[in-house]
C-alpha cells in the first residue's frame, strides 16, 4: 500500500480521499482552509463567497455512492432535481426531466456535502493538515512543503501526490516549472459571477425540484441560476461581464435595482434590494478555462479536477467531472494491483479525452448563451420535437443526457454533432 499525499482538501480531494482510504492506503490531505466540522473555524470557506449551490448530476451521484457513502446522508445535502425552468419575457417555461438510471440530480448545498465527505474520511482515519498552504512540491523526491498557520514548515513525503488544489494548482505550477514539454493553457472568460442567498424559497414561489434559469432574454449580457437547498433557502448565481453597465464591478445601487427588477420582477421589491445589498457586498469570482497536456508526470504525480481541467459551469459539469475523476483513478488503481506507473499512464489516456470533450461543450454553450440568437432557441425546441417524433433515429436531448446519465463527455459531444447534421438537413428539406 502506499502514502499518498493529497494538496486540496475540497470535493475531489476528500472523495479520493476516502476512496484510497478505504482500500488500505495511507492518505494524508493539506487544505489551506479551516476545518469544516469545526463550527468555529475562522478560516472555513466562506458560505456567501462561493455557489453554495451546485448541481450534482447522475454521474456524480454515482461516484459518490460507490465510495460507501450513503444514499441517504447524501440527499439530506440537497434537493432532488426534476426539471428545469427558463425565465423569458418575465415567465416561466417549465421543462420537466425523464429519470434514466434509476437516479436523481440534487440542488446541492456545497457546504454540507462538504462535511458529510469530512465526516467519512474521518472515519476512515484519514489524516489532514487543515490550515497549511502548500509552498512547494519536488516532483523527483516526491515532497511537499507546506506551512501551518503558525508559520512552521515542514516536508511531506510521500508514494504519491495528487494535486487536488483547484484552478490555480501549486501542484500543477510544479509540473510546468519542472517537467519537459508540458503544455499548459490558461483562460478567462469575459463574464465572472457571484452568488446571492434568500430564505424561504416556496415562499418566493420557487419550486425546490426544478432548477431555473435567468437571462435567456438578455441578449447576452448576463446568465442566472437559481436552486433550493435543503435549508430552505435559495441560491442565485449571477454571471455579468466585468465591464460595462451592469456589471461585475458596478457598484451604483440605483443601476444594480434596475437590472434586478428587470430580470427577477417576480420577487417582492424587499427580496430584489436584499439582492442589491449582496452584490454590492460580495467578491466576485471568475470563470476559467484550465487544459493541461497531460495529467501525470512518471508515477510521481497526478492531477485531478479543476487542477488539471477546469472550466466554465455552463454545462454544470465541472464538480461532476472532478468526481468522476475520484472514482475513475481509484478503480484503475485497483485494475492494475496498485502499481502506479500504468495506473497513472492510463488515467490520463481514457479523463484527457473526456475532459477535452466536455470543455469543447461548455466553452460552445458559453458562446451560445452570451451570444444568443433566435436560431439558437429554435434549433433546440427543434432537437426536442424530431427526438420524441422519431425516437429511434434521432439523437436524444443533451439536457436529459447531461443531467440524468453518466455516459461518456465523447460520446455526449459525439450526440451533439449529429444534432447538428440533423438540424442542417432539417432545415434543408
Amino acid at each position: 500500500m502506499h502514502k499518498i499525499i493529497i494538496v486540496g482538501g475540497g470535493l475531489a480531494g476528500s472523495l479520493s480521499a476516502i476512496y484510497l482510504a478505504q482500500r488500505g492506503h495511507d492518505v494524508h490531505v493539506v487544505e489551506k482552509r479551516g476545518d469544516p466540522l469545526q463550527k468555529a473555524s475562522a478560516t472555513a470557506d466562506p458560505v456567501n463567497s462561493r455557489a453554495i449551490g451546485v448541481t450534482m448530476t447522475v454521474r456524480g451521484v454515482k461516484a459518490v455512492l460507490a465510495a460507501g457513502i450513503d444514499r441517504q446522508e447524501l440527499e439530506r445535502c440537497g434537493e432532488r432535481i426534476l426539471g428545469m425552468a427558463f425565465s423569458v419575457g418575465g415567465k416561466f417555461k417549465v421543462r420537466e426531466l425523464s429519470l434514466r438510471e434509476g437516479l436523481f440530480p440534487l440542488s446541492l448545498d456545497r457546504s454540507a456535502f462538504q462535511r458529510l465527505l469530512n465526516t467519512y474520511a474521518a472515519r476512515h482515519e484519514v489524516k489532514y493538515y487543515f490550515e497549511h498552504k502548500c509552498l512547494d512540491v519536488d516532483l523527483e523526491r516526491k515532497v511537499v512543503l507546506i506551512q501551518g498557520p503558525d508559520g512552521a514548515v515542514q516536508q511531506l513525503h510521500g508514494d504519491l501526490i495528487i494535486g487536488a488544489d483547484g484552478a490555480h494548482s501549486a501542484v500543477r505550477r510544479a509540473m510546468q516549472s519542472g517537467m519537459r514539454r508540458f503544455e499548459f493553457k490558461q483562460s478567462f472568460f469575459r463574464h465572472g459571477y457571484k452568488t446571492l442567498v434568500l430564505p424561504n424559497a416556496e415562499g418566493l414561489g420557487f419550486r425546490k425540484d426544478l432548477l431555473y434559469f435567468f437571462g435567456m432574454d438578455s441578449k447576452g449580457q448576463f446568465a442566472g441560476r437559481a436552486a433550493t437547498i435543503p435549508n430552505g433557502s435559495i441560491s442565485f448565481v449571477i454571471c455579468l461581464p466585468y465591464s460595462g453597465t451592469p456589471s461585475l464591478n458596478t457598484l451604483n445601487r440605483e443601476t444594480m435595482a434596475a437590472f434586478f427588477d428587470r430580470y427577477y420582477d417576480k420577487l417582492p421589491a424587499a427580496s430584489r434590494q436584499e439582492m442589491v445589498n449582496q452584490f454590492i457586498a460580495l467578491p466576485s469570482n471568475d470563470l476559467i478555462n484550465v487544459r493541461s497536456s497531460t495529467f501525470h508526470y512518471k508515477d510521481h504525480v497526478l492531477l485531478i479536477g479543476d487542477a488539471a481541467h477546469a472550466t466554465a459551469p455552463f454545462l454544470g459539469q465541472g464538480m461532476n467531472m472532478a468526481l468522476e475523476d475520484s472514482y475513475i483513478f481509484a478503480t484503475l488503481l485497483e485494475k492494475h494491483g496498485n502499481a502506479l506507473a500504468p495506473t497513472l499512464a492510463e488515467f490520463t489516456q481514457q479523463r484527457k479525452v473526456q475532459a477535452d470533450a466536455m470543455q469543447d461543450m461548455a466553452i460552445a454553450n458559453y458562446e451560445a448563451l452570451s451570444n444568443p440568437s433566435l436560431i439558437f432557441f429554435l434549433q433546440t425546441r427543434y432537437n426536442r420535437f424530431m427526438h420524441q417524433k422519431f425516437p429511434r433515429i434521432y439523437p436524444p436531448d443533451m439536457a436529459d443526457k447531461l443531467f440524468f446519465t453518466s455516459i461518456p463527455y465523447d460520446e455526449l459531444q459525439q450526440i451533439q454533432k449529429k444534432q447538428n447534421v440533423w438540424y442542417k438537413l432539417g432545415r434543408v428539406n
